[in-house]
Order: structure tokens, then C-alpha cells, then sequence
């Protein structure tokens, strides 16, 4: 219980030891700058945010070949156009280009990169250069973003007046069956809830109502019309004369 305690208390900067996310604040996501991005440029977004761990900020290494592997892309031109269009709407800085060794004590090292809203080394305050910036008139990039603010637009005027459209959903069609479902003869149904008597295979004749038959030789009433079945009442009746007449016959 003592080491579970420890797991789950946080340090002195108020983070967890035993688990990490990636920071994307709502202001920056309605940005129009955000809006402009392509989809593999928002998903190499939440990449190079998950490099980060909160010291390293301006020392996240990823190069092109790497970046296309984590996206899942074949295409390293459209890693490439990623990191084009991130640094071009101020979201991410290369701090460091490629080096590529040429001799033998010489290392090779991928590309850099700063996150431009979180904080840098030696407590640099972030520079959110993604405020600020649009893409270009008649491109794809601008038409893109053009969009997505009227969508956000439209949500949130929905949202406000309590008039979120809600579809409806042909996942689940109605069905209807177009044979009469068979008489169940036997249930084997847990029976605790029936007082744990057996269900009855057969349901006996009610004498409450009888339906009125419509055709040849019915009797001439409306149809759908209920009437009363007299059949028990009237049995009892002559069974209860004919058992009268015979005491009277004996007496005499």
C-alpha cells in the first residue's frame, strides 16, 4: 500500500512520475493558424509535444525519415511538407540543422526543434509565434482554414442557443419481422422471479370475453364488437334446475 502511495504522489513542480501527457491548450487549437494545418502536420504537432518532458524544450530531436515512420506515411515529402507547414505558421523552431558526419569522429544528428508555447532552457518564456500568423490568400492552406473556422463558428452558435444538431442514425435499422413469432410449449427461464412456480405451457380458455366471428352465419353485429360469453353462466343455470326438478320428483 506504501509503495502504491509513492507511485501516485507528484514532485515539486507539481507533475506526476507515473504518468505524462501531451499539453495542447484549447487557445492555441482555435487559432487560425491551427486551422490551417494539414492532418499529417497535426499529427507530427502531438509528436514533437511528446518529445517533450518538460527540460528539453528546444532539444527535441526527430528527423524526416523518423517523423514519417511515427505518422505512418510512405511518403518522406509529406513529413517533409509537416514540418514545412509547422514552422511556417509559428509553432515549431529548428534550433539545430542536420549534420551528417564526415569523418570518423564526426557525429550525425537529426534536425532539432523548439515548441514555440512551451517555455525553453534557462526559463525562456515561449513565443507562441502561431498567434500572429496566416496563411497565404488562394491556397489550399488558407481554404482550409477558412473552413474550419466556419465549422467552429456553427458549433458554437449551436452550442449557445442549446441547438446542437443531432442526426439520426441509420446504423440500427428497424426490423420488422414479417412471420408470427411460434408459441413457446416450454421455458427453461430462471423462475425466481414467478415465485418459483414452472411457467404454463398452455394458456386456458378465458370466459371473460369472446370475440363476436365475422362471416357466414355470425351474428349481425359491428365488427370488432366484444360480447359477453354466457355459455358457464347458463350451464350452471340448468344444471342447478334439472338437479331441483329431480328433488321435486322424488318428494312427490
Amino acid at each position: 500500500m506504501g509503495s502504491r502511495n509513492r507511485r501516485n504522489r507528484i514532485d515539486a513542480t507539481g507533475r506526476s512520475p507515473t504518468s505524462r501527457f501531451a499539453r495542447l491548450d484549447h487557445a492555441m487549437l482555435n487559432t487560425n493558424a491551427y486551422r490551417a494545418l494539414s492532418p499529417n502536420a497535426r499529427s507530427l504537432l502531438v509528436e514533437l509535444a511528446m518529445l517533450e518532458n518538460g527540460s528539453n524544450n528546444g532539444s527535441l530531436y526527430l528527423s524526416v525519415r523518423d517523423a514519417a515512420y511515427r505518422l505512418g506515411v510512405a511518403d518522406l515529402a509529406a513529413a517533409s511538407r509537416a514540418f514545412d507547414d509547422l514552422t511556417a505558421l509559428g509553432f515549431i523552431e529548428m534550433t539545430k540543422d542536420a549534420h551528417f558526419k564526415v569523418k570518423a569522429a564526426d557525429k550525425s544528428r537529426a534536425r532539432c526543434w523548439r515548441l514555440t508555447w512551451v517555455a525553453g532552457p534557462g526559463r525562456k518564456a515561449p513565443t507562441s509565434d502561431f498567434i500572429t500568423r496566416e496563411p497565404e490568400p488562394k491556397t489550399q492552406a488558407r481554404r482550409r482554414m477558412d473552413r474550419g473556422l466556419r465549422a467552429l463558428k456553427a458549433y458554437r452558435k449551436a452550442r449557445d442557443s442549446n441547438q446542437l444538431p443531432v442526426l439520426e442514425s441509420e446504423t440500427m435499422p428497424l426490423i420488422r419481422s414479417t412471420k408470427g413469432q411460434p408459441a413457446v410449449s416450454y421455458s427453461d427461464t430462471l423462475k425466481y422471479e414467478n415465485g418459483g412456480f414452472a411457467p404454463k405451457s398452455v394458456i386456458p380458455d378465458s370466459s371473460t370475453h369472446t370475440a363476436a366471428p365475422w362471416g357466414q352465419g355470425a351474428p349481425q353485429t359491428s365488427w370488432g364488437w366484444w360480447q359477453p360469453d354466457w355459455s358457464a353462466p347458463v350451464a350452471v343455470l340448468a344444471y342447478a334446475a334439472a338437479f331441483q326438478d329431480a328433488r321435486w320428483r322424488e318428494a312427490a
